[in-house]
């Protein structure tokens, strides 16, 4: 099931609940245009402070990306966001960060 966690018009964080809701996978969509090194700090900021927390009260401890092996693009704007590389599988790289 994926859900909205926030959204404006640069910017929306999405979420999938795996696992019977014992995980959860981070989304995130940015606008075409939208992106900059200020934005960019504005966008892990709503993370930090607002994406994480909620999913926290949620009672999530960790979040979880995984990217095509080969969107080398992807993979960093996820690391930019603090999640690591933990393994691969099918073609997709396993990403984690604790909250």
């Amino acid at each position: 099931m994926r859900e909205t966690l926030y959204k404006d018009e640069e910017v929306c964080f999405l979420c999938d609940y795996l696992f019977h809701r014992t995980k959860v996978a981070l989304h995130l969509n940015i606008a075409p245009g939208a992106w900059s090194p200020s934005k960019f700090k504005r966008y892990r900021s709503i993370f930090t402070n607002t994406v994480a927390p909620g999913l926290k009260i949620e009672g999530y401890n960790e979040v979880y990306a995984t990217p095509f092996e080969n969107d080398v693009k992807a993979r960093k704007l996820i690391k930019m966001f603090g999640l690591h590389e933990y393994g691969q599988n099918h073609g997709l790289v396993l990403m984690k960060r604790e909250i």
